[in-house]
């Protein structure tokens, strides 16, 4: 007879911590940086069964985008020593942070404008590169517990999209509204559980978690000043009640028409203090309520599918949307655009992907700003598994709104590449990769 601990799966996690934060004068997502209010970092967590390898990582960024975003995932794969498809990268998309989109200068440039140091996309590059190298060869934790959580906040999300009587789009709930008409109105559809997956040693305490959570991340912005907003808010509030012992790491999930809108108190600093409150209260109420679940192999599902691409963009009609600025500045839209159509043979195939940790803990990574009623729907697939979404993966593809917002209007669909299409070549990938969970 086999004994039973040969047959266990040993679980290891190691995990890093890059300081990023951008110079004074640096071009944040709007505004230029001159004054540092919080750092901010790329988190990461390594995991290891023995046999399988995976790289998770929180960036705090507006977005990682283009030709950057698959460079990015290859330098943390080649670092790790993994394939690719085994890195699963991520912004949180703080608006006071800075784009790693060093193709936009090719356009920038022809007006004066930068949009994004080359050098620092480059040194944080390498630098994280050079964290992911050093944990994989440096300590690791062996893994005794594997646990979750899920809690449900209030007076945080709000859906961003006020619709009429009618079914049209008539206002957005923005992250700073402070419009009482819009703010009175119901929150509207959101996924309104914080959800944690985390990680003990032989000792019992906790090593590392990771918390998922469904909104556009921003209680103040435009600033002048670069800022991990509210999820650093939260993470530092956690910090302080739960302690310092334990890693923690924040992932967005499919947040791209949902704001902190509707409870924004029309001050930014007292704003940013409740939400983050809030949300780090959230954090802390799951870390001491967890549930343990069996420690398995780590397992991994991929679906690709090719994105259509909304027919209006071409090369003729997005250069002159991107000359078409105000006040000398290029339309930054056209230019996204732009690049987008002269490289969309290389990037409209894209991909989501699944982890398993064992049979009853999952998560799913989505790219884009994807609309919440993706995440509801990944849920209504598997309602008696633990399933975490994290989006905001590879930004590129911009909002991802379902095929019902293209007829209603409004900014999501406004905003997207893509078609109404969209929404049923994303939920069949979403299935392809749920599918297998029993």
């Amino acid at each position: 007879m086999v004994p039973l601990t040969t047959l266990m799966t040993i679980l290891q996690i190691t995990f890093f911590k890059v300081d990023v934060t951008p110079p004074i004068g640096a071009q944040l997502a709007y505004v230029e940086n001159k004054k540092v209010d919080t750092p901010v970092f790329i988190r990461g967590i390594i995991l290891d069964d023995g046999s399988a390898k995976t790289v998770i990582v929180s960036c705090d960024f507006i977005h990682i985008w283009g030709q950057a975003w698959f460079d990015w995932r290859k330098a943390v794969a080649d670092a790790a020593g993994i394939s690719e498809d085994r890195v699963f990268l991520h912004s949180i998309h703080q608006h006071d942070s800075v784009r790693i989109a060093p193709q936009w200068n090719e356009f920038d440039r022809k007006f004066g404008k930068e949009a994004v140091s080359e050098d620092y996309c480059r040194e944080t590059k390498d630098k994280l590169r050079q964290s992911v190298a050093s944990a994989v060869t440096g300590e690791w934790h062996r893994v005794s517990k594997l646990m979750t959580a899920e809690h449900r906040l209030s007076g945080l999300a709000s859906n961003r999209r006020i619709l009429d009587e009618n079914g049209k789009w008539i206002a957005s709930r923005v992250s700073m509204c402070n419009d009482p008409k819009l703010n009175d109105l119901p929150v509207g559809t959101i996924d309104p559980l914080l959800r944690t997956i985390a990680f003990a040693g032989e000792d019992g305490k906790i090593i590392a978690a990771m918390h998922f959570y469904a909104s556009h991340p921003m209680a103040a912005y435009r600033r002048e000043m670069v800022s991990q907003d509210v999820p650093g808010v939260a993470l530092e509030y956690a910090k302080k009640e739960f302690g310092k012992d334990t890693f923690n790491m924040y992932l967005n999930g499919c947040g791209g028409n949902v704001t902190f809108g509707k409870y924004h108190l029309g001050d930014k600093e007292k704003s940013l203090e409740l939400m983050g409150g809030r949300l780090g209260k959230g954090i802390v109420a799951n870390l001491k309520n967890l549930n343990e679940k069996p420690i398995g192999k780590l397992s991994f599902a991929n679906a690709e599918f090719k994105i259509p691409l909304n027919p209006e963009i071409t090369e003729e009609a997005m250069l002159k949307r991107a000359e078409s600025g105000i006040d000398g500045k290029p339309d930054v839209n056209g230019i996204l655009r732009l690049i987008i159509f002269r490289n969309w043979r290389q990037w409209q195939t894209c991909s989501i992907s699944r982890l398993s940790l064992g049979d009853q803990v999952h998560m799913l990574s989505l790219p884009g700003e994807m609309c919440v009623e993706y995440q509801l729907y990944a849920q209504s697939l598997v309602p008696e598994q633990f399933l975490a979404c994290a989006a905001y993966g590879n930004l590129t593809y911009d909002y991802i709104p379902t095929a019902k917002m293209f007829a209603e209007g409004g900014y999501e669909p406004n905003e997207s590449i893509t078609t109404p299409e969209i929404e049923g070549i994303m939920k069949k990938a979403i299935y392809d990769v749920l599918k297998d969970i029993k």
